[in-house]
């Protein structure tokens, strides 16, 4: 949710520097640029990896808004009463650019709740309405499967059906975080996430996870440009980003606009802590929210793109889904919620460059997973996909195990636990590959945290 203090700082970095693009706009930002002989990273690749389980990767967006979020698409979704075209068409464009496998939508109540099921999905052109969610094929003929999904005092995703048929029913129960909620909206065939974990206070947290909530975001993207959020929830400089990324907003480096991420981003520590603070009680799936709403900040970089656009947001970051496929060989919206909901999923910055193989496993047993003491915890050694962009430099990947949120190893390899805990794996990354890309912002590369495992609970 946009809030006046995230428009002010931008405000304020525009009058600091005045807005005016010296370079030519590319002529279709959805098309990869190129840097010398570099693909630029503008589009992801087809995944075809598999995990040592035989589970599919799959890359997707959880937490998304449409028009039927009252302050999507610059504050003005439903011009007339109805969604507005341009947006949508730009949320759609952004979901094949990106080559997402699936989005969990995440629309606020204030529109959503007076919808019906089928309308809730927006469905257009020749997508295909399915009894949970629905499948849009891409131009290229890629499909995207997306599910509708709320997002207020809590986030239930991949509902099934509105949760009443009152409208103004409906919009109480998505307004509150009681039991009744919770149950309501698991009835409705929901997995009960939390948004905004930086916001929320471990003691109700806990009372939450009690109620049934099963995961947490370890990292928003709101939170992390929200100056507010950022001071008061995540113990950051409130403006500590403004002189890095000016020069994106002003025009005044050549460097790819998408890599403007680079300037803000940083591990977000407080959700961390709290998500290792659930998980010692219980499962609790960790999940990055894109939260894009094309509502920020709509001045254009030098591609010829507005700041936050849909495209933009959605190729910084994914959630990988380890996936059963289903009897066509797709998987169906049951395959990726129950993925999500057994924490069959890793976090990926993928701006800092697409993964290639890597794997947390112990045993038999994926992410997510609970296990007796007994079996070997390996974490393999994360490399770049043959396809993210990779000249002159290689980079530097490291990887750190956690048990119970605190250091335990560094390296990857093969260990075996003689002791109960949490145990999940970060891989930092120094992006020297993308050089060629930040032209005379170099100082943005730095180790970085690239890979997130969610966690497995051995011998608890």
């Amino acid at each position: 949710m946009l809030i006046p203090m995230f428009a002010a700082l931008f405000t304020a970095s525009l009058t600091a520097f005045p807005l005016g693009c010296t370079h030519a706009a590319v002529e279709d930002s959805g098309t990869p640029a190129t840097v010398g002989d570099v693909p630029y990273i503008g589009e992801h690749a087809e995944l075809s990896q598999t995990s040592p389980m035989g589970r599919a990767w799959k890359r997707g967006i959880i937490h998304l808004h449409s028009p039927y979020s009252h302050d999507a698409c610059d504050n003005n979704p439903m011009p007339g009463g109805v969604p507005d075209e341009n947006c949508l068409q730009d949320q759609r464009d952004g979901l094949c650019a990106t080559r997402e496998d699936y989005a969990f939508m995440t629309d606020h109540p204030d529109y959503a709740s007076y919808q019906t099921y089928e309308t809730m999905l927006l469905p257009r052109d020749d997508d295909q309405l399915l009894a949970d969610g629905k499948i849009m094929t891409c131009s290229d003929g890629h499909v995207v499967t997306l599910m509708p999904g709320i997002e207020d005092e809590l986030m239930p995703i991949g509902l099934k059906r509105q949760v009443s048929l009152d409208a103004a029913e409906n919009e109480r129960i998505y307004n509150d975080s009681d039991q009744e909620a919770f149950d309501q909206e698991r009835a409705a065939g929901a997995i009960v996430m939390q948004a905004h974990t930086e916001g929320q206070d471990i003691d109700t947290l806990l009372s939450k996870q009690a109620m049934g909530l099963t995961g947490t975001e370890m990292f928003n993207l709101h939170a992390m440009v929200d100056p507010t959020k950022r001071q008061d929830d995540l113990g950051l400089d409130a403006y500590g980003y403004l002189d890095d990324i000016a020069p994106f907003l002003t025009g005044t480096t050549h460097a790819e606009p998408d890599m403007a991420f680079l300037a803000f981003y940083q591990q977000q520590d407080v959700s961390i802590e709290r998500w290792d603070a659930l998980n010692a009680v219980g499962p609790m799936v960790g999940t990055a929210g894109t939260d894009a709403h094309e509502n920020a900040i709509p001045s254009l970089m030098s591609d010829g793109e507005r700041v936050d656009s849909y495209r933009r947001m959605m190729i910084w970051f994914s959630n990988y889904l380890l996936v059963d496929g289903s009897d066509s060989g797709e998987p169906t919206p049951s395959d990726y919620q129950d993925a999500v909901a057994a924490g069959r999923l890793f976090v990926a910055f993928e701006i800092l460059g697409e993964p290639g193989e890597w794997d947390v496993h112990y045993g038999d047993l994926e992410m997510g997973g609970t296990a007796p003491l007994g079996d070997d915890l390996v974490v393999t050694c994360p490399t770049l996909s043959p396809t993210s962009p990779q000249k002159d430099q290689a980079p530097d990947i490291t990887v750190a195990v956690y048990k119970d949120g605190v250091l335990w190893h560094d390296g990857c390899g093969t260990f075996t636990p003689t002791e109960p805990g949490v145990y999940r794996a970060v891989a930092t990354i120094t992006p020297w590959q993308l050089s060629a890309f930040l032209d005379d912002q170099q100082q943005l590369i730095k180790p970085t945290p690239w890979l997130y495992s969610n966690a497995l609970r051995i011998g608890l």
